[in-house]
């Protein structure tokens, strides 16, 4: 903060919130792909292997049980967006390292040490 406190404003406010870019598009695309992949999910489940749910669990609990597998194969695909809370940690812990990188460099760079 020290840096940027001569500088204007904005500069001001950026210095206080380092990977703020990150957090949200982090926060962005992990609610649309949870919030607005689980139903996709659920119908595919439905659609698919309605009978066999139901010879599963019973018709009583078929819907229950497709929404939380729908929820935990959600789950599960989430791993894929833990890079970018990775370089969100990064970016509040030491911004100077990622400054001046855009997102493809560092994911080129870093590879699976985001995981």
């Amino acid at each position: 903060f020290r840096d940027a406190a001569t500088g204007t404003v904005v500069e001001r406010a950026r210095s206080l919130f380092p990977g703020l870019g990150f957090a949200a598009g982090y926060k962005v695309v992990q609610r649309v792909y949870k919030f607005g992949g689980q139903p996709f999910v659920k119908d595919a489940l439905a659609s698919s292997g309605q009978g066999a749910f139901d010879a599963l669990v019973g018709k009583r609990n078929s819907k229950s049980f497709m929404h939380a597998l729908a929820g935990s194969i959600v789950g599960v695909g989430e791993v894929a967006l833990l890079p970018l809370d990775v370089l969100k940690i990064r970016a509040q812990t030491n911004p100077e390292a990622l400054r001046g990188k855009g997102m493809v460099q560092l994911f080129w760079k870093e590879g699976s040490g985001l995981y």
